[in-house]
């Protein structure tokens, strides 16, 4: 089978992108007919299921079964000062649960005090049989609730 020459540069852009070697769209590009299109130089959409394309969708159908894995941009924070922040918002949690635990804490031991000096305390929730969850990162729980 001959291939016109349109498809043979659909050809050349798709061995391109499976070099991972592009010219007109970013590399590490999945490999599907639109990319490959774009890479031709052509509009996204422009390989189609018509005569002398099958080889050409063909292919490519190969190649996207063959390395199905899905790339995943990674995300690149935007500005270091978002990232300078983030780090001191996790550092204010981290802060604030200690100063939560250390409360919680003292108040069980008052209430236990004030208990054994006889006196009264009003139970707002269960706090003498605090568990922590150690697969938790978040604030203690009762399991008794």
């Amino acid at each position: 089978m001959r291939l016109s020459p349109i498809v043979k540069e659909y050809f050349n852009a798709f061995d391109r992108l499976k070099q991972n070697k592009p010219q007109r769209v970013e590399k590490g590009s999945p490999i599907n007919k639109d990319t490959v299109a774009l890479e031709a130089g052509r509009k996204r959409g422009s390989i189609r299921n018509r005569p002398g394309f099958e080889t050409l969708i063909e292919a490519i159908s190969r190649e996207a079964l063959e390395s199905h894995t899905v790339s995943k941009k990674k995300r690149v924070p935007d500005n270091s000062r978002h990232t300078a922040e983030i780090e001191l918002l996790k550092r204010d949690l981290d802060v604030a649960r200690s100063r939560y635990l250390s409360l919680l804490y003292q108040n069980a031991e008052m209430t236990k005090v004030i208990r054994k000096l006889g006196g009264e305390v009003p139970l707002f929730a269960s706090v003498s049989d605090i568990k922590i969850d150690p697969k938790s990162s978040d604030v203690p729980f009762d399991s008794s609730h």
